[in-house]
């Protein structure tokens, strides 16, 4: 009995402790503003951190849901003597007290720095789309994040992007605008983190075809037209992250890294098509895109001579073994021939080294410089005038500087008798006999129609019609008279 009389006493006393109880509320509110001032002040993250913030440091529906209940309750015990009332009360009272106190405990944490795991574990639980496109905004946009934290960011950012897919009806746009983010803030990404890991790169190209397939399965579906846009503005970014990707490690020495991936990605869907009223392969799309960048920046590489020897896959070479069997060395021909074309055509004078050192490491088993005046000659086979064909054949070679276009062989002359030297430069010559052949054997697999018999004998024809013409300039002169061997060397061959 008398412990009891203790307790109920202890609970007639309540309204003298709440004015302390209220003090100690009064207390946590006026620590907790210069806390959230100061957890507030970092601008990286901004966004997300505020997210991060108010939903796990804070938790700010429940920061003022226990704020209001250590506040409110000492009013209870003014105006209350039940026992019941005040027991369940005061239980609430120190459950707001701990509440506040992890919260306390969590701002300390963040302030302290340990902040990533709690901005990785709010990504990764988001389901929120408003939040959720805030939040991603924000991660991208910030400058800086070292390569570890970049990773584990993408981690999450994958598998968002995957459920997503899952239900394309309602989340096409949210794709976009989270993809359209990660191009924006490209820039702000370390290359190496881009290319290195498994995670990056490869799931790009893993959602390039993927969409590259949704889009043109629903070509000529007019009940799908809205959904076919937004797969293909999702395929534009796609694109435009790929291009990106591609020219920063060309630029940035990854290029081994990225042609690592990116071998591994086209060999395998090499034959991948969708059949939509006609066969539309994977290919040509993946090639549409790689083709121009790689064009316009290899050549200017810091790695070039590395590409060449050591990155770009030997079977996408175009040789004529290569391009019989292997569509992908097809493909990289026609995109050349056709980014060749378009620079002639548009006069683009400053591209003529790039042209000429592509041309000649693209295709390794020809003589660079005849392979040159081929591949006008296919450039220049649109007029129908063979003597225009000819004069502009002759006037580019003139005023086009194609670069040192030529195969370097060395010959040992250290300790080497006359007999020796003799059989180098025998075998240096039958060398140079070989590549002319594959020149000719390549020029007659790819352009048949330019180089039939009938249209060689007519070049032969109009190029000795115009030497007339430039006996005062002996430079075009000499350029006539090398066009001329290389027509009359092509007829031998193909009367062999």
């Amino acid at each position: 009995m008398e412990n009891l009389d203790i307790f109920l006493g202890f609970f007639e006393e309540l309204n003298t402790f709440s004015i302390f109880a209220q003090n100690i509320g009064l207390a946590f509110v006026a620590i907790l503003i210069p806390i959230a001032i100061a957890i507030f002040r970092d601008k990286n993250f901004e966004t997300l951190d505020t997210n991060v913030i108010l939903d796990r440091v804070i938790n700010g529906k429940k920061l003022v849901t226990y704020l209001w209940i250590i506040l409110i309750i000492p009013f209870l015990w003014y105006i209350t003597n039940n026992v019941f009332i005040n027991s369940i009360s005061l239980l609430l009272w120190l459950f707001g007290i701990y509440i506040i106190l992890r919260i306390l405990g969590d701002c300390y944490k963040w302030m302290k720095g340990h902040k990533m795991n709690l901005r990785f574990n709010y990504l990764k639980a988001l389901k929120n789309i408003q939040d959720m496109e805030e939040s991603w905004h924000s991660v991208w946009q910030t400058p800086n994040i070292n390569i570890q934290n970049e990773n584990v960011f993408f981690k999450i950012f994958s598998p968002t992007i995957d459920q997503l897919l899952k239900s394309p009806k309602k989340n096409l746009k949210t794709i976009s605008k989270l993809l359209n983010d990660f191009y924006n803030s490209i820039n702000n990404r370390s290359i190496a983190f881009l290319v290195i890991p498994e995670d990056v790169f490869p799931k790009i190209l893993a959602w390039h075809l993927k969409i590259w397939q949704k889009k043109y399965k629903l070509l000529g579906k007019e009940s799908k037209l809205d959904k076919r846009s937004n797969y293909n503005e999702i395929l534009r970014i796609l694109n435009d992250i790929f291009n990106k990707i591609e020219e920063r490690s060309l630029k940035e020495r990854m290029a081994y890294s990225f042609f690592e991936h990116f071998e591994k990605h086209t060999e395998h869907y090499k034959e991948k098509l969708v059949e939509n009223n006609k066969k539309r392969y994977y290919i040509d799309s993946l090639f549409n895109i790689f083709c121009r960048v790689f064009f316009e920046n290899v050549a200017k590489s810091p790695e070039k001579y590395d590409i060449w020897e050591d990155y770009f896959p030997e079977g996408w070479k175009i040789k004529k073994s290569n391009y019989e069997k292997n569509i992908i060395a097809r493909k990289l021909c026609s995109k050349f021939l056709q980014w060749a074309r378009d620079i002639v055509l548009s006069d683009k004078k400053e591209l003529a080294p790039d042209l000429g050192d592509i041309s000649s490491n693209l295709f390794p088993e020809v003589e660079p410089s005849l392979w040159i005046t081929i591949l006008l000659l296919f450039i220049y086979s649109r007029y129908k005038d063979n003597r225009m064909k000819m004069k502009s054949l002759i006037e580019i070679e003139h005023s086009w500087d194609f670069g040192p276009i030529w195969r370097v062989r060395i010959r040992d002359l250290s300790n080497s008798n006359g007999e020796a030297i003799r059989k180098m430069d025998e075998a240096m010559q039958l060398a140079d006999e070989a590549e002319r052949k594959k020149t000719f054997e390549l020029a007659w697999l790819l352009f048949r129609e330019q180089f039939s018999k009938e249209n060689l004998e007519k070049y032969i024809k109009s190029l000795k019609e115009l030497e007339p013409e430039y006996k005062e300039d002996s430079e075009k002169e000499n350029k006539r008279l090398r066009l001329l061997n290389v027509f009359n060397e092509m007829l031998k061959f193909l009367n062999k």
